[in-house]
């Protein structure tokens, strides 16, 4: 808005022109009083400085309202581009995490067992051939105990009899699931390999 002329008089007489910039400096200054008068082109008739006083701060408080109206509404856009990237963030983040689930899942389906029974998942199936080994000790463990008196042949023949049983069972069974001791379980995928090599 362009500044404008204004004519100011004091008591019925001209004092002066000033532009609108100038005048509020001069308001300031008290060199123009609020009891003086002003006209300006357009007016239909003069007023009093202290309505022109009035007006100005009047359009300056609007002015400040509507840039503070601005401001808030830039403030509230940016927090809602903040917060629709910060969701977008989040979902990115989701979808990664699903992502790396799914993956780490299926890598764990492809390197182990599931029992067609109990639906339970191991790394490697139950092998009674371990078994063997432990009927072994026993044996050895029941022929030490004999040497016990009184108590130790009886014990040491119980141990050796139940030793040389786990020996004599392990190679009955096949591999099983190490949870309900089915034989009825899906291999590895892709995986040719024999179970227990020999």
């Amino acid at each position: 808005m362009a500044d404008e002329l204004i004519t100011i008089s004091r008591d019925g007489t001209e004092i002066g022109k000033f532009l609108e910039s100038d005048l509020m400096m001069l308001i300031e200054q008290k060199k123009v009083l609020p009891t003086d008068h002003y006209w300006k082109e357009g007016m239909a008739e003069w007023g009093l400085v202290s309505q022109f006083i009035a007006l100005r701060k009047e359009a300056a408080r609007q002015v400040k309202a509507a840039a503070d109206a601005e401001a808030a509404r830039l403030k509230k856009e940016e927090a809602a581009t903040r917060l629709k990237k910060e969701a977008e963030e989040i979902e990115r983040a989701r979808k990664a995490e699903a992502e790396i689930a799914d993956a780490v899942k299926a890598r764990v389906e492809r390197q182990t067992f599931t029992c067609n029974c109990c639906r339970w998942r191991f790394l490697k199936p139950k092998n009674p051939n371990d078994n063997f080994t432990g009927g072994v000790v026993l044996c050895f463990l029941g022929a030490a105990l004999m040497f016990i008196p009184v108590l130790g042949p009886i014990i040491g023949s119980v141990v050796i009899i139940w030793g040389s049983l786990t020996v004599l069972v392990s190679g009955l069974y096949p591999p099983h699931c190490p949870s309900c001791r089915s034989t009825n379980f899906s291999r590895q995928e892709g995986s040719d390999k024999r179970l227990f090599p020999d």
